[in-house]
């Protein structure tokens, strides 16, 4: 149950996140020159402080719902919801690393605040066949992803995770 309540916990602060960011990015009063004005600063013309301030009150309810106000266990299924999250995050990484070459911290901790939910869902369904693959594959991502640098890691370790979900959970 203490997962589950950290997760609710992890949740609310993604969500204080995403407006704080979404305030600093030009949304209400400033904004981070390098990235905010970036041609890369929205997807189809939807600022990509839109995604978070969308993103975390969902994982919020979702998580809410999933463990019955913080009854219950998280179930495995959030890994599917989070791993949408976290190549989503992957893309991002790619424009601020690649494309932008810059990033904020303020992305950071939107992305970090992602992998935690997962790292909490992965904690608590550890004896799930799915978990312990999605670790051994992004383990093994990260560790391939080196040799082509930070984003290299990020893109190979998401990529790994995702697919050695998949594997579990085909496996089972």
């Amino acid at each position: 149950m203490r997962a589950s309540v950290a997760f609710t916990v992890l949740a609310a602060v993604g969500v204080v996140e995403a407006i704080d960011h979404a305030w600093m990015e030009n949304a209400f009063t400033t904004n981070w020159s390098s990235v905010s004005f970036s041609p890369y600063a929205s997807l189809l013309g939807v600022p990509y402080w839109v995604f978070g301030i969308a993103w975390f009150p969902l994982i919020l309810v979702v998580g809410l719902w999933a463990t019955r106000l913080g009854r219950a266990p998280l179930s495995g299924k959030l890994l599917v919801l989070l791993s949408i999250g976290n190549v989503f995050t992957g893309y991002l990484w790619y424009l601020d690393l690649v494309l932008i070459g810059s990033f904020t911290t303020a992305y950071v901790g939107l992305y970090v605040t992602n992998y935690a939910l997962t790292g909490l869902v992965v904690f608590q369904n550890w004896q799930n066949r799915a978990m312990k693959d999605f670790t051994a594959g992004t383990i093994i991502g990260v560790v391939a992803g080196v040799f082509f640098g930070a984003f290299g890691a990020v893109l190979l370790g998401i990529l790994g995770g995702f697919l050695g979900a998949i594997a579990g959970y085909t496996a089972e």
